[in-house]
């Protein structure tokens, strides 16, 4: 039941805000930091209700993907990776804050 209520939220979402993606990325990286070793989806709008909105979370991301940019003990590749998906992260999540800004009312907007 608690799938087909979240398949049905997410469906509402989708067609309120089509421009915007619902789901992000998130990775593991390995001790030596040479390696991802695990990737996963991650709703945007939970990271909005953990750093209080969409234009924090956003921050968050931007500021971290800069961390891992500068981190000497990480590879190029997992540099390249976490850049990518952090960067289209925010970029979701900053398209998230201009629906909520125009329309608050706008179920992604409801967390």
């Amino acid at each position: 039941m608690k799938v087909i209520l979240t398949a049905c939220t997410l469906f509402s979402l989708a067609s309120s805000a089509m421009a915007c993606d619902l789901t992000g990325v998130k990775g593991a990286i390995s001790n030596d930091g040479q390696a991802i070793t695990a990737r996963q989806s991650i709703l945007l709008t939970d990271q909005a209700r953990t750093y209080g909105g969409y234009e924090r979370a956003a921050a968050y991301m931007e500021q971290n993907r800069l961390e891992v940019l500068q981190n000497a003990a990480y590879s190029q590749a997992v540099k390249d990776q976490v850049s990518s998906d952090m960067l289209k992260n925010a970029q979701d999540l900053k398209c998230w804050a201009l629906v909520c800004k125009k329309d608050s009312s706008d179920p992604g907007c409801q967390f």
